[in-house]
């Protein structure tokens, strides 16, 4: 960070108001300044966005992998995997669904992306790829093609699903061969470690970053993006508020307990997660207030919160479905019904292996967008609010791994009250 005493979200804001001025200043519509003599200085003005993005695209394949290995390794054993973990995991993957499901479906009824869509951006739509559905393959084809046959070609190509999948199978393999796989399993954690690292090393560029892509931003697309950008923003966060109600029908639904109450009692662990954008560095404060305030069992409250903290990620997946959704309204990229039944799996898949750290949401985000070939360069657009909504959606998720644990505790007591795990 450029200014260490200031909290950050106040510098990405103030970057982010900066970036606003100076694109409004130097947008050709405003008279200030020609086209002509602000055309050699764009590329400058977009560097430090460049090599922010790079950054986080650089070590994108392998902090999923080693993010997916390790989430499903902490299951510790197949008797957790089949008995309370099979549990706890279809209930993350079942509210994680219906998440990316909202995230989608507001997106396509509220239209955010035509605002933006109508503008010109620099020859960015004439260069696409060939669309996916193009050469169509059936659905088995798709389904096969899943498991890579060749990890470097699926790395260079970054076909999401197959590195998740590539990411399970490992982290199944450090569950059930535990003494073989304590090299690898370090070296994992160590390389989640390094590009973590990265990615808090790049963070320290994200006030510039905001700066010059705001700028360059409005400069290229025009101020009908203020009126995109909110209209993003109400969706995302619209969008994060059905998911706190579905929360509270699940648990009314299976534990009969008022879910207002509920969220009174949890009240202080979003709070926390607004402050800190990072599920993780709120764990110990969430496993506390499980058990002494909630007075969760011991084994729900210590297998269901840290499983949740790395791969329940209900509002990020929102986010990356909304995002998606958007960008592609943006650039005009039409998603065929067969598209948006793969975007719900590859952003279910891909937020398992989001780590819980502030940043990190892009880096998956980017991964999603090249999937199906909507430009990245569209990250530039968002990131000067990605700040706040990652408050938000950090929020939510933490809500989400309470809300489990609670009723997991009332679905384990009933099924299996004197299993020990």
């Amino acid at each position: 960070m450029f200014f260490p005493k200031i909290a950050f979200w106040i510098q990405i804001l103030v970057s982010l108001l900066l970036g606003l001025l100076f694109g409004i200043l130097l947008n050709p519509e405003t008279g200030f300044v020609s086209s002509n003599t602000l055309k050699p200085y764009l590329p400058w003005m977009k560097l430090p966005g460049d090599v922010f993005l790079n950054l986080l695209q650089m070590i994108m394949i392998p902090l999923v992998i080693v993010s997916i290995a390790l989430g499903v390794s902490s299951l510790r054993n197949l008797k957790d995997l089949w008995s309370l973990g099979s549990k706890t995991l279809f209930y993350f993957i079942f509210t994680t669904v219906i998440a990316v499901s909202i995230g989608i479906s507001l997106t396509l009824v509220i239209k955010p992306g035509k605002y933006i869509q109508s503008q010109t951006i620099e020859s960015k739509v004439n260069v696409q790829e060939p669309k996916l559905n193009e050469n169509q393959e059936s659905i088995p084809e798709i389904i096969a093609t899943i498991i890579p046959k060749n990890l470097v070609n699926v790395w260079s190509k970054q076909q999401m699903l197959s590195i998740v999948f590539f990411g399970m199978i490992l982290g199944i393999f450090f569950l059930t061969s535990k003494e073989s796989g304590t090299a690898l399993k370090a070296f994992c954690h160590s390389l989640e470690s390094f590009c973590l690292w990265v990615v808090a090393t790049a963070m320290k560029l994200a006030p510039l970053a905001v700066l010059g892509l705001m700028s360059f931003a409005i400069v290229q697309i025009g101020f009908s993006l203020f009126f995109g950008l909110l209209s993003y923003i109400g969706t995302v966060l619209f969008g994060l508020f059905c998911i706190l109600v579905f929360y509270g029908l699940l648990i009314l639904v299976f534990t009969r307990k008022n879910p207002f109450r509920f969220l009174n009692q949890v009240r202080e662990i979003p709070l926390l997660g607004f402050s800190t954008s990072s599920s993780s560095s709120v764990l110990p404060y969430s496993l506390k207030l499980a058990k002494e305030k909630l007075k969760l069992k011991e084994t729900v409250a210590d297998f269901v919160l840290p499983l949740g903290a790395t791969v329940n990620m209900d509002g990020t997946a929102l986010y990356q479905a909304v995002a998606t959704v958007f960008l592609s309204q943006v650039y005009q990229v039409d998603l065929s019904p067969l598209d948006l039944f793969l975007l719900v799996g590859t952003v279910t898949a891909a937020s398992i292996g989001t780590a819980a750290t502030p940043g990190v949401g892009l880096v998956i985000l980017a991964s999603i967008l090249h999937t199906f070939h909507i430009p990245i360069e569209g990250i530039t657009i968002l990131f000067g609010v990605d700040r706040f909504l990652d408050m938000c959606r950090t929020s939510v998720n933490l809500t989400g791994d309470l809300s489990c644990a609670f009723i997991m505790d009332h679905i384990w007591k009933e099924t299996n009250p004197n299993e020990n795990i």
